[in-house]
């Protein structure tokens, strides 16, 4: 007897920028995702590979560009045929309109997926924070986009230190010390919070990772990029599935 059933288009996950992005993106996807069996999930194809050169080296210290590294992942997933691509990196989403450009593909935005969740938190106009690499803040990513929908920025007092600690926390995190990368930004949510933001924007994929470990309250105040992400594939994804004969 043939039965009815959903077919989803194939996502693909532009990984590797570090491992683990990659990785919680998919797990993000699969734990979010309402489904009842194995067949009602997501497919998808992670495409890592560590090698791609790091992207805030290449925005602040003229290092290696990523893109020919990130659009090699792109041609492998299309080759793939997948129907769509998401970037498992904030900070990669500087190389967003570039990746665009040479692809034929849909290419998922972080920064729409966040503001679509902030609008859901907080009202129009509310402070935010945001934790991020070096490069993410250099290259704009969040800032003038969130900023143009209303959203006012936070300032520390003492941006530079702060900033070493997110850096910290991060380089933890990818070393393997989670917990106490989790500490390190536990310590800088909290100034961001002091400072009147509603909600801190964890804007590289170690951040929300890192956090979990130490169990910190503040973490309830942070808006998780890589979830909120997870969240748009699904959507795509649902939009995207077609009736078939099985």
């Amino acid at each position: 007897m043939a039965i009815t059933m959903n077919s989803h288009a194939t996502l693909g996950i532009l990984g590797g920028m570090g491992p683990a992005a990659g990785i919680d993106l998919c797990r993000k996807i699969v734990d979010q995702h309402p489904a009842h069996r194995d067949q009602d999930h997501i497919p998808f194809i992670l495409y890592s590979v560590p090698q791609i050169p790091d992207r805030t080296e290449a925005l602040l210290r003229d290092g290696a560009s990523p893109l020919d590294g990130m659009l090699d992942g792109v041609h492998a997933l299309e080759q793939s045929g997948v129907g769509c691509i998401a970037i498992a990196c904030n900070t990669a989403h500087a190389w967003l309109d570039a990746l665009r450009h040479r692809t034929r593909l849909p290419v998922l935005d972080v920064v729409e997926a966040v503001a679509g969740e902030l609008s859901q938190c907080v009202a129009p106009g509310a402070p935010i924070g945001l934790m991020a690499t070096e490069g993410t803040h250099h290259a704009n990513v969040y800032r003038p986009r969130l900023e143009a929908l209303g959203y006012r920025f936070v300032q520390v007092a003492e941006p530079l230190a702060h900033q070493a600690l997110v850096n910290e926390g991060i380089r933890l995190t990818k070393a393997g010390e989670s917990r106490r990368g989790g500490e390190a930004l536990a310590m800088a949510m909290e100034p961001l919070l002091a400072a009147g933001a509603q909600r801190v924007i964890l804007g590289c994929t170690e951040i929300p990772v890192a956090l979990a470990t130490c169990e910190t309250p503040l973490g309830r105040f942070g808006l998780d990029a890589s979830a909120a992400l997870a969240r748009a594939c699904i959507a795509w994804s649902l939009a995207h599935e077609t009736p078939a004969q099985a």
